[in-house]
């Protein structure tokens, strides 16, 4: 977070839509940096490429050797303007916005020109074409912080920048495309209706939290709040959100565990039959084949799926688990059920023997548990494609029964315990608009058991049913039984939801329940099942209203429901539910939750925030620091740190996470400095460094309980800046601690946190033909030395000279060298320091010394200093 000048009317300022044209997306090439001091206060540094850089507002100043010299870039050499409002560097490429003031009606006006990354130095810089995105450049938009994290494990390239009025957008490939996220669809239609965006659309500060395993926490500071987005894994949350089918299995892999397997669009994901935790699989990272998955199966300790290109084909084959869907093999030699118009829609098991449908290519039974695989014809008097008996796409079986759903109706196959078929019978379903399809996508058989529950008493045999052609309709089967009827060819088919796109059929009890686009229908006597059912969540207001309900799977008192946004889990069969919402959107948070001063239980202080940061120790999740300020919601100012707890099921602290009622890790936020502020933060394993106006503040080892104050000061007591100057940056590089001030910039040696030396302390009220030495007095006695200050307003040769008060010549620090114009304030600007010694190495008397500043022009100053003992 930077304290520019707009920073504080930023909050309640009204919004300008002010955009500024820049040439975006291509990277230019500009002449190399200046020399030039930009500015005293710096207001952001970030330690890069081995340099040091600083954001001020009249540049980017940087320097590659350790500080001994410094360079510069602004807007006659690469930047599109010179007040710099963030700064960021990650896996070798600096982030740089860029902005500057007006004032409108009376009011500073904070406009933000660009955003910008090089990749070299500064040799180059591109600034980023944000597409069709309006409103992120331009007035009230100001980029004051920017973040990132390189996930190349899951090939993401995150960063983040947080744009005031422009909100929060993200970017997961590095920067080369933008979106601008929300913590809700309410913030979402908000920001994009309202000509004032609601405060907690406002953001000021975010960083990266990488310690939660393979999740990423981005904490974001607004007006409105701290927000924590929580980005999962892609293979620790759904994989699709459209479901196709849904598996339960029972002591899955030979193991004690159960597991339910859910199929889609995108993937193949495993679960408890509760919901996470989740293990989801793709294309990219060990399913073959896909990403549609058409079919699953657990059989023989296996877990085998049906892959296809779309979820209508082309068929990419069949794959195998063999460790609960951890990795996937392809079956190979099974090319038969690979390509157009033979997607596996279905697998069953009888007596041993595994079958499997494959639409045109046909029924297929392995006898060894999935090695090989062998062709039934389900019509073996007629073989060639036109019979639609042979195009298979679901299979149920009874005992030694296998009914097949085909193209030309549903074929029951009679078969002996070895799986020779004796006999089939067809029932075949004609094409009739409004009452008839001839196809069978799913086939399932009811049963009644008698009272013993021990035997069935009767079957009822259920069929949905899709048009082959344009004379026929959607429509659901079922059959009755005649009186009198001896065998099941006598079966009685009644048609039922007509012109309803059902997707499957399941039972819970003795009521059928028929799901599709519809939504879920049932009926609890053999009926039509037409009574509509809602899927309402029990804990919260969602419910399936327009989703196309695709799969039922009933286990026991447990059901599931897939759809094509989510699905749903009922323990206590279909009286009360619990809905999940599938995100497959990359840059959409799994989770967001707001930490404010109320919900914080007033441990936040305030609900605007300028400045977060994340202290990572090792084996610890991160600990979460917020500067905090007053907002519309009251409080005030005080820094506050958010520590993780190892908590049982019902959130009480434990010790330990080893304690056998651990449950989670939960946030608890605590007031650590009430009162301050601050604007930036740093950290150096157990101490905190927080940029406040009131100094540098410092906490060590005990997570913010004690603070101090650091003066900044060298060895000798010597002070490197004056009293009550405000510190803006910090940063830790290597052995050093970097402090940004309104004033300079000083480096402290973090072992004993004394300076070493300050930069950039420049005059730049002083006259141009004035000169002087500081700090005057000095002493000579030890490793202290004065420094000098001129001003060249033209390019000049330069002569630096010491002499007594007799005037004899003591000293050359400067013998006719050439320097450009520019402001020369000490050794950091290239000017030497004398360390009161003469020619010959001698130190010199106590008393007054002279120094003359001789250019090449014919111009001379003279001025004056003290050696003290």
């Amino acid at each position: 977070m930077k304290p520019l000048l707009f920073f504080f009317g930023c909050l309640f300022a009204v919004l300008l839509i002010i955009p500024l044209p820049i040439q975006a997306g291509l990277a230019s090439q500009f002449d190399a940096p200046d020399t030039t001091i930009a500015s005293n206060t710096v207001i952001d540094i970030v330690a890069h490429n081995g340099g040091i850089w600083m954001a001020t507002g009249e540049g980017l100043n940087f320097s590659l050797d350790g500080g001994e010299t410094w360079l510069l870039y602004d807007s006659s050499n690469g930047l599109v303007s010179n007040d710099i409002s963030a700064l960021f560097s990650v896996d070798g490429r600096l982030w740089v916005a860029t902005g500057h003031s007006e004032i409108v009606d009376g009011q500073t006006v904070g406009f933000s020109d660009a955003l910008m990354y090089t990749d070299d130095n500064g040799d180059t810089w591109t600034a980023v074409d944000f597409g069709d995105i309006p409103h992120v450049l331009g007035g009230e938009r100001v980029i004051f912080d920017i973040t990132g994290y390189n996930d190349a494990a899951q090939d993401k390239d995150w960063m983040f920048i947080a744009a005031f009025a422009g909100s929060f957008l993200a970017s997961i490939d590095g920067g080369q495309s933008w979106r601008r996220i929300y913590s809700s669809p309410s913030d979402s239609v908000q920001y994009n209706t309202e000509s004032i965006p609601p405060v907690q659309t406002r953001y000021f500060s975010c960083t990266v939290d990488t310690t939660h395993g393979d999740s990423l926490f981005v904490w974001a500071g607004t007006a409105g709040g701290v927000y924590q987005y929580i980005f999962a894994p892609s293979t620790e949350k759904p994989s699709s959100k459209s479901i196709a089918n849904i598996v339960y299995c029972d002591n899955c892999g030979g193991s004690d565990t159960s597991y339910v397997f859910m199929g889609g669009n995108n993937g193949i994901t495993r679960m408890t039959s509760s919901g996470g935790p989740y293990l989801s699989r793709f294309t990219n990272n060990g399913l073959p084949g896909g990403p549609s998955v058409t079919a699953i199966y657990p059989f023989a300790g296996n877990l085998f799926v049906g892959t296809a290109s779309g979820p209508d084909g082309p068929s990419t084959g069949l794959v195998v688990s063999s460790d609960n869907g951890e990795t996937f093999t392809a079956v190979n030699g099974f090319d038969a059920v690979t390509g157009d118009n033979k997607v596996i829609t279905a697998m069953t098991e009888m007596r041993g023997r595994l079958y499997l449908a494959a639409e045109e290519a046909g029924l297929f039974v392995s006898l060894d548990t999935g090695l090989s695989w062998s062709h039934i014809y389900v019509d073996s008097s007629d073989t060639s494609s036109a019979n639609g008996r042979n195009v298979v796409h679901a299979l149920d079986p009874f005992f030694d029964t296998l009914r097949v759903g085909t193209d030309s109706g549903l074929v029951t196959l009679y078969m002996d315990t070895t799986g020779e078929i004796l006999s089939s019978h067809y029932d075949v379903f004609g094409e009739v608009i409004g009452f008839s399809g001839a196809r069978v996508i799913k086939v399932k058989t009811q049963v009644f058991w008698d009272s013993t529950g021990m035997a069935y008493d009767s079957l009822a045999i259920w069929t949905v049913n899709r048009p082959l052609t344009a004379n026929g309709s959607p429509v659901v089967f079922r059959s009755f039984e005649r009186a009198g009827q001896s065998e099941e060819k006598d079966t009685a088919w009644v048609s039922m939801q007509w012109e309803v796109n059902t997707n499957d059929i399941a039972f819970v009890g003795d009521s059928v329940f028929a799901v599709g686009n519809a939504g879920l229908r049932f009926s609890a006597d053999g009926s039509n099942p037409s009574t509509i059912h809602t899927v309402r969540d029990s804990a919260s207001a969602d419910r399936f209203d327009d989703e196309n309900i695709t799969a039922m799977t009933v286990v026991g008192d447990s059901v599931f429901i897939g759809t094509d946004n989510g699905f749903a889990i009922s323990h206590d069969r279909t009286r009360n539910y619990k809905i999940f919402r599938v995100n497959t959107d990359t840059l959409a948070a799994d989770v967001v939750i707001n930490h404010t001063l109320l919900s914080s239980l007033l441990q936040i202080s305030g609900d605007f925030i300028p400045a977060i940061g994340v202290q990572t120790i090792d084996n610890e999740l991160g600990r979460v620091w917020v500067s905090a300020r007053a907002a519309l919601t009251g409080g005030g100012d005080g820094i506050s740190v958010g520590l993780y707890f190892p908590v049982d099921s019902a959130g009480t602290i434990l010790d330990s996470d080893t304690d056998s009622t651990f449950a989670r890790y939960d946030l608890r936020w605590g007031l650590s400095n009430p009162g301050a502020f601050a604007w930036n933060f740093a950290f150096n394993g157990d101490t905190v460094f927080a940029a406040s106006d009131a100094g540098l503040l410092m906490n060590y080892g005990d997570t913010g309980i004690t603070w101090d104050t650091v003066a900044l000061v060298d060895a000798s007591g010597n002070a490197m800046v004056e009293p009550g100057i405000s510190v803006y940056a910090v940063e830790v590089q290597d052995n050093f601690l970097w402090v940004g001030t309104e004033q300079a910039t000083v480096r402290l040696r973090l072992d004993n946190m004394l300076a070493d030396t300050s930069y950039f302390y420049i005059d730049f009220d002083t006259p141009v033909d004035e000169v002087y030495a500081f700090p005057v007095p000095f002493s000579n006695s030890g490793d202290d030395a004065v420094d000098f200050h001129f001003v060249l307003q033209e390019d000049a040769d330069v002569t630096l000279e010491v002499y007594d008060p007799a005037m004899n010549l003591v000293a050359r620090l400067l013998d006719n060298q050439s320097l450009p114009a520019g402001i020369y304030h000490g050794r950091n600007s290239g000017v030497p320091a004398w360390d009161g010694r003469n020619g010959k190495g001698d130190q010199v008397a106590v008393g007054p010394y002279y120094f003359k500043v001789e250019l090449s022009s014919g111009d001379v100053r003279w001025g004056k200093l003290a050696v003290i003992p």
